[in-house]
């Protein structure tokens, strides 16, 4: 198949903000607030006292010493809290059965077909397990997975609830104990039928809460700000929402939410040792490298450039691992959506 100068896809996955907050004997929703605290960091970057070849900066022994005053946004329980909770919704929609935009009607044909023999073939499935993995796993509470235990909730708009009493003791890889398991296929199925059913209308409501440690620091989005000028201004600022009294709550933006539960390929190879998040090129922030690379073949490019192939093997009798690994791919690409026309946007 040729690629085409326009072709684009809406996400299927549309997460809200999660916004922090904890209970008290007098109100169940009492916003988690941001601290702005002054400290005196060090000196003790490499520029403090090298030059760009390794050599060291003509620079006296007391100017090392000296402070750097800041001002940063912090976040951490109140004192006489034990349980935090994380909450936010997530829509899906079946927005990758065919391109939202397209210049070829050929291609369009083609990526409709892939769609519909990937359904019939139980792919969507297989892409609902692993978002849901992540959504019962707490991928998505990121460094605040560390608690002292960590209860998740989801309910559905099918009037459907699934717990998972502790998701500290659930792994990627790793068996789950037969509830949890049970749990995730139940919402896994619920799940795939709105990614590939335009008719269903599915929203879920996902709830953790978190035992945690005296006045443990909490770690929600941070906001990405020019350095500012003086030292009154934050240089770090943590993300906000405000509600409806007025008050601010911290909570992770939706699009660090999206990145948590779209960190499910571990196709990009027979011995992949993580799941990445879904991403053209195998993006892997971790080791600053990537892992599809365009030379590879392995891209997203390379495989959509191969839907028609995909198409003839899915109508066959059977598709080896690895190929479908490469149609789940490139399935769960369409999935978050995105512009992927040949050539520059315009």
């Amino acid at each position: 198949m040729e690629l085409c100068k326009h072709l684009s896809y809406r996400r299927s996955l549309s997460p809200g903000k999660a916004v922090f907050f904890y209970q008290t004997a007098e109100c169940d929703f009492v916003p988690l607030r941001v601290e702005v605290a002054k400290i005196v960091g060090q000196k003790s970057g490499y520029s403090e006292g090298f030059a760009a070849d390794f050599e060291p900066e003509n620079v006296e022994r007391h100017a090392l010493a000296h402070g750097n005053p800041q001002t940063i946004e912090s976040c951490y329980v109140p004192p006489n809290v034990g349980e935090l909770f994380c909450r936010f919704s997530l829509r899906v929609e079946a927005n990758s059965l065919r391109p939202d935009s397209c210049s070829d009607s050929a291609v369009t044909q083609t990526l409709s077909r892939l769609a519909h023999q990937y359904q019939a073939r139980g792919g969507y499935l297989e892409l609902a397990r692993r978002y849901c993995k992540n959504l019962l796993m707490g991928t998505w509470l990121w460094r605040n997975q560390h608690t002292l235990g960590t209860r998740i909730e989801v309910t559905t708009s099918q009037g459907s609830t699934f717990a998972v009493e502790d998701a500290r003791h659930l792994s990627w890889s790793g068996d789950w104990p037969e509830a949890e398991q049970l749990s995730l296929e139940k919402l896994a199925e619920e799940m795939s039928e709105a990614l590939s059913e335009p008719s269903v209308f599915w929203f879920a409501d996902i709830t953790a809460r978190l035992k945690t440690g005296f006045c443990q620091e909490v770690f929600p989005s941070q906001r990405f700000v020019e350095r500012p000028d003086n030292h009154d201004e934050p240089s770090k600022q943590l993300a906000t929402t405000a509600c409806r009294d007025g008050q601010l709550a911290a909570c992770f933006h939706a699009q660090k939410i999206g990145a948590a539960l779209q960190q499910i390929d571990d196709w990009w190879s027979v011995d992949a040792d993580q799941a990445l998040r879904v991403h053209e090129y195998g993006a892997d922030r971790k080791h600053l490298t990537s892992m599809r690379h365009p030379v590879s073949g392995q891209d997203f490019f390379h495989l959509l450039a191969r839907a028609d192939e995909f198409v003839e093997l899915m109508a066959g009798q059977s598709v080896s691992p690895e190929v479908f690994g490469d149609i789940h791919y490139a399935m769960a690409v369409l999935v978050k959506g995105g512009l992927f026309q040949a050539g520059k946007a315009g």
